[in-house]
């Protein structure tokens, strides 16, 4: 009998990238709820302990939990002409349209 050989998907989490919940959820209207696969519209303050509590667990465990905020900062940072070009892309994806964005 030959042993388990699993290539991926089994093993201990060594690190995530996490979004922790912020005003952005006071953008949610009843009208964009399942658009955005919402039941309801969150507390920000009750999202915000979830997630704290939830990103607890994590490091509790082990894992190494990095923010996709920082990462993005890091790589401006590294990066200064970068800036614009991100900040353009975001503003299209995010289907803003507005004259103050030409």
């Amino acid at each position: 009998m030959q042993g388990v050989n699993v290539k991926s998907e089994i093993g201990n989490l060594k690190k995530v990238i996490l979004h922790r919940p912020g005003d952005e959820l006071l953008n949610l209207t009843p009208n964009t709820l399942e658009e955005l696969l919402f039941d309801d519209i969150p507390f920000l303050e009750v999202a915000q302990a979830e997630h704290d509590a939830f990103a607890d667990i994590l490091r509790g465990e082990g894992t190494e939990v990095v923010y996709l905020e920082d990462l993005m900062t890091e790589v401006i940072d590294a990066n200064p002409e970068l800036r614009e070009q991100f900040l353009d892309q975001w503003i299209f994806e995010a289907g803003i349209r507005t004259d103050i964005y030409k």
